[in-house]
């Protein structure tokens, strides 16, 4: 048997305890619940891949579970379930319950919520992720939750509508009273201490009680008053919550001992019905909320005024702190990223004069490259000219000789016999083999001033009046 380890004979047992253990054998061998326990689990029945369950006043149910049967088929082999993720989603005066594959992505748990809630998901702002916003494709697991997480819904462009309680509020003690959040417990503790520092506010949580003789003094004079009810809107982002009802006081003690913790969830529970209403003035720190002061119903519009005033000037104190290490904050980081701007500024500079010497450098390459092709052209043409060249007669040949003398531009001169029969052409062949083409350079006589260049290549020497003798020079042609 695979599960002789730990010590149960019933595989559905054991497999209940393997899961409670996230598959820990050796948690599970050495610290497993007992056998009524795990049974009660597998008792609860297998949760779908995707559930959910509405509220708006009753308590979470704490008896969820997430197990498959086993077949008889399939008793000895033992497959890792899928982890499964839970989620207490809150949105004004509601609250969502999931219970979600760990495989599943954010989109679909808004798909679930647009159907539980009536919220379009393009609406819809899923807040309370603990590694800030994500988006709709981020699939469960690349986020690392715990397996019990809270998150809230935001809906910018949604207007409130006025809650039952508050129009029971307004119909019982008029429209003068303090303007109430519609929203979670989280989303006004998210409204009051985690915007900028200057934007913050304390937070007022008023907890009603029908059942107390005090409730209809204290809403009607106190909470009424022109001057509360200025000084609240002005300063506080004020929440109510009617815990006449049991189940309605069991969800409040939930919400704040996750947001507030124990201390001020015991501070709640030791007030009886007749010290209620309650107002609880909180605090936003760095590290965690304070809870300031506990007003009870049982006091006068200058005490109530007073102890307000007195939670304001403790806020304003460390307000004052807060704005001061922010403003440092951001100097600093507004420093850094003037230095990493001039940084990247500077390093493009770089980049641009790099890339603008190494056109330059290539620009170089290729001329030089092209300057270099040229001049070997030329060579080849004067190299291929010089061989085609007829030799050079003999003065003693008895033939026609023309003794020609060329000055070139730099003052040289080149000396060469050709027959008297000779076409011009081979005349500006020769000049060209000295490297002066008839395209760059004109041939001239000196007097009278002719350009022998413009006379036909066919005609000879003789005709060209070039004979016996004759000096010439080169010009560049313009």
């Amino acid at each position: 048997n695979g599960f002789a380890c730990t010590g149960i004979d019933n595989i559905a047992e054991a497999i209940t305890l393997l899961e409670l253990n996230n598959w820990d054998l050796v948690a599970s061998m050495y610290g497993p619940p007992s056998q009524s326990e795990a049974a009660d689990a597998v008792a609860g029945g297998a949760a779908p891949p995707l559930s959910s369950s509405s509220s708006s006043s009753s308590p979470p149910s704490s008896s969820a579970s997430a197990f498959c049967p086993i077949s008889p088929s399939s008793r000895h082999i033992v497959e890792r379930q899928p982890r499964m993720l839970n989620f207490r989603v809150e949105y004004r005066q509601r609250s969502v319950e999931l219970v979600v594959e760990e495989s599943r992505t954010v989109g679909e748990i808004k798909q679930i919520l647009e159907t539980e809630l009536g919220v379009p998901v393009s609406k819809m702002q899923l807040k309370g992720w603990k590694s800030g916003d994500v988006s709709d494709s981020t699939v469960l697991r690349s986020l690392h939750l715990p397996k019990n997480n809270s998150l809230y819904v935001l809906t910018p462009d949604i207007a409130p509508t006025a809650s039952t309680s508050k129009n029971r509020y307004s119909a019982k003690y008029g429209e003068t009273h303090p303007m109430f959040f519609i929203g979670s417990l989280e989303a006004a503790s998210q409204e009051a201490f985690y915007g900028k520092a200057r934007d913050r506010k304390l937070l007022a949580i008023y907890l009603h009680n029908d059942d107390s003789v005090l409730s209809n003094v204290f809403c009607s004079q106190m909470m009424c008053a022109d001057s509360i009810v200025s000084y609240l809107s002005q300063n506080f982002i004020t929440w109510a919550w009617d815990v006449t009802k049991e189940a309605n006081k069991a969800r409040l003690l939930t919400m704040c001992t996750r947001h507030f913790g124990s201390v001020v969830t015991q501070t709640i529970r030791t007030y009886k019905t007749d010290q209620f209403p309650l107002l609880l003035i909180v605090m936003g720190k760095r590290t965690s909320n304070e809870v300031l002061n506990v007003i009870q119903g049982n006091t006068t519009v200058d005490e109530l005024m007073m102890r307000l005033m007195g939670a304001m000037e403790i806020f304003t104190a460390q307000q004052q702190e807060d704005i001061k290490d922010e403003d440092e904050r951001e100097a600093r980081e507004m420093v850094k990223r003037e230095q990493d701007e001039a940084y990247r500024l500077s390093l493009e500079a770089d980049r641009k004069k790099r890339e603008a010497q190494e056109r330059e450098e290539a620009e170089q390459v290729r001329l030089e490259q092209i300057r270099k092709e040229q001049e070997e052209e030329k060579e080849a043409i004067r190299l291929s000219l010089e061989q085609a060249l007829p030799p050079e007669p003999d003065e003693e040949s008895g033939e026609q000789i023309s003794k020609l003398r060329i000055r070139t531009p730099s003052g040289e001169f080149l000396e060469r016999r050709f027959l008297g029969s000779c076409k011009l052409q081979v005349l500006f062949d020769f000049v060209a083999s000295k490297g002066y083409p008839s395209d760059e350079f004109k041939l001239l006589t000196t007097f009278p001033r002719r350009n022998i260049t413009q006379l036909d290549p066919g005609s000879t020497l003789l005709e060209a009046k070039l004979f016996p003798q004759e000096t010439l020079f080169l010009e560049a042609k313009e």
